[in-house]
């Protein structure tokens, strides 16, 4: 059996009997090329469904084109050998990428595990909280405004704000909305706090205040 066809039959076994193939796209080595693929799922309000994320879970600009892409169409993802990764958690996932290096992020299987469990349970609470038939996204945008501020803080404070900057945008761009939901978050994924401690609410919100402070 050929990787495509391999490929096909890992596709039936995912769709089962509640669900068809609208349209089959195969890609070329190199960054795929979704546009012909999003625009199908547009016009049939369906799934993209890729057999294989890859290397590509760890390309940022990837993910966070693909997530801006299906936001903004409104349309569903989902990766057989990613499950955990849905049009929710894209940008998070650059967002976390990206930050590995500059927040001394070290990965092992236990923060792995922690990682694809939060993504997954976000996806299926986030979702849930859509509207059938809206056509509305089922995003807010941005680290939401304060009218408080106690200042940008030191030199540092301002640093490691702006480092975790990019993760609370896209923590609150996926659906997020209170305090201890990003919290929450970022010990899910892993994301050290201050001294190496665990994410709380009242860090979430001098973390935001020194943010806007900066704007």
């Amino acid at each position: 059996m050929s990787d495509l066809e391999s490929q096909r039959v890992a596709v039936a076994r995912h769709l089962g009997r509640h669900g068809r193939v609208v349209a089959e796209f195969v890609g070329n080595e190199g960054r795929p090329d979704l546009s012909a693929a999003l625009d199908v799922c547009r016009r049939h309000g369906a799934t993209l469904l890729m057999t294989e994320l890859g290397e590509w879970g760890d390309g940022p600009a990837f993910l966070r084109d693909l997530g801006r892409d299906l936001r903004r169409l409104n349309l569903r993802f989902c990766a057989l050998d990613r499950p955990e990764a849905s049009e929710l958690t894209l940008g998070i996932m650059a967002a976390v990428v990206e930050a590995e290096a500059r927040l001394g992020v070290v990965r092992t299987p236990d923060t792995m595990a922690r990682r694809r469990e939060f993504y997954a349970r976000f996806t299926i609470e986030r979702r849930k909280r859509a509207v059938p038939g809206s056509g509305e996204p089922l995003t807010v945008g941005g680290v939401r405004p304060l009218s408080e501020s106690r200042g940008p803080g030191t030199a540092r404070s301002r640093e490691r704000a702006e480092d975790v900057a990019p993760i609370l945008t896209e923590i609150r761009a996926a659906g997020a909305e209170t305090l201890e939901q990003v919290a929450h978050a970022l010990n899910a994924l892993g994301i050290p706090a201050a001294r190496g401690s665990r994410w709380y609410p009242m860090q979430v919100t001098r973390i935001e205040k020194r943010l806007a402070a900066l704007v």
